[in-house]
């Protein structure tokens, strides 16, 4: 099984997956912001107003929203697309860096949101993920070749068996 695995593993076939893994897909987004979270429409309109009016945002968090980040002054440090439910994550990613948004409402309640900062994140480097690489192409290998001689076999595979019962050599008969 070495010599399998350590055959799978070259630079070509290393630096393909790693291509069709990381290079060709298109940049991520991952998105900064902070919110208020309110029971009613009306509460969060008028913070929404107070907001957009200069008021400070975070201090606006600290006094009124109902959720745990609101005593970071509603923080919600950085996130990618599917961390969110949908309507958070939709008026997210509408909006430009130092808006306020709407109303928002979700299951939780009333939301305004305050997107500060929205940025593209880079595919890892090949090095930091060479391993990660390289431990499925073997695994592929690995299995690739089990495939192919169980195929090739007479008989019936049984998964499950002890390995107690796979070293007792009186069940061989020598």
């Amino acid at each position: 099984m070495d010599d399998v695995a350590a055959k799978a593993i070259t630079d070509e076939a290393v630096n393909a997956l790693y291509t069709e893994r990381y290079a060709s897909e298109a940049p991520a987004m991952e998105y900064s912001a902070a919110h208020i979270l309110v029971e009613t429409q009306e509460a969060a309109q008028a913070l929404t107003d107070q907001a957009r009016g200069g008021a400070d945002f975070g201090e606006l968090a600290r006094e009124h929203s109902t959720c745990p980040s609101g005593p970071r002054g509603g923080d919600l440090g950085w996130f990618g697309l599917g961390q969110m439910v949908p309507p958070f994550e939709n008026a997210v990613v509408s909006m430009n860096a130092g808006e306020v948004s709407d109303p928002v409402e979700t299951q939780f309640g009333w939301h305004v949101i305050k997107l500060n900062e929205a940025r593209e994140i880079a595919p890892p480097p090949l090095e930091e993920v060479r391993g990660e690489i390289e431990t499925e192409l073997s695994n592929a290998a690995i299995q690739e070749f089990v495939e192919g001689l169980e195929s090739g076999a007479d008989g019936t595979r049984v998964d499950g068996i002890p390995s107690d019962v796979l070293t007792t050599l009186s069940l061989t008969g020598e």
